[in-house]
């Protein structure tokens, strides 16, 4: 059973198109839509966090926060790439990698989740991170908050690029 104000939500999505098939389940509106500037077709969630505020909605700001990351502009969205490549490649250095591919070519976006306040985008990077979930949390205005590189399993988190380098270049010798 969903909520009212998740109900009301839902058709305020299905109204706006933004989404394809949406459905409310456990607390969050699902579904799938186009993200042009990427190229690519992703899975949104939209989490209202009403385990946090059960009785306050702002349906405004998440209609708006889906509209803002759907539609994000092709120079935006190259600057939240090169950023993220930057940041990584940065915090790899000279580790060895896979396949020597430029990570801004390798990184796909997967889903996003949508927050009032910011975004959560799911990358793929194949071929050098096979085994990795790149996590980038934008902020509301689409500027990139934090970068975590996950494994799949979901078993390692990284807290940002500082953490990701420190296991990657293993405990500091004194």
């Amino acid at each position: 059973m969903t909520s009212p104000l998740l109900d009301s939500l839902l058709a305020r999505i299905v109204d706006s198109g933004m989404l394809d098939e949406p459905v409310a389940e456990n607390g969050l509106i699902y579904g799938r839509a186009s993200i042009d500037a990427a190229g690519t077709v992703v899975t949104v969630n939209v989490d209202p966090e009403l385990e946090d505020e059960p009785d306050e909605l702002d349906e405004d700001a998440l209609v708006e926060a889906v509209s803002r990351i759907l539609s994000v502009g092709e120079s935006r969205w190259r600057d939240i790439i090169d950023e993220v490549a930057d940041d990584i490649d940065e915090a790899v250095d000279d580790e060895p990698v896979i396949e020597q591919v430029d990570l801004r070519d390798d990184l796909e976006a997967t889903s996003v989740v949508v927050f009032a306040d910011a975004a959560l985008i799911a990358f793929d990077a194949p071929k050098q991170f096979p085994d990795s979930r790149i996590l980038v949390q934008l902020d509301e205005d689409l500027e990139v908050a934090n970068i975590e590189v996950r494994d799949r399993d979901g078993a390692e988190k990284f807290d940002g690029i500082e953490e990701l380098l420190d296991q990657i270049s293993g405990p500091d010798e004194d």
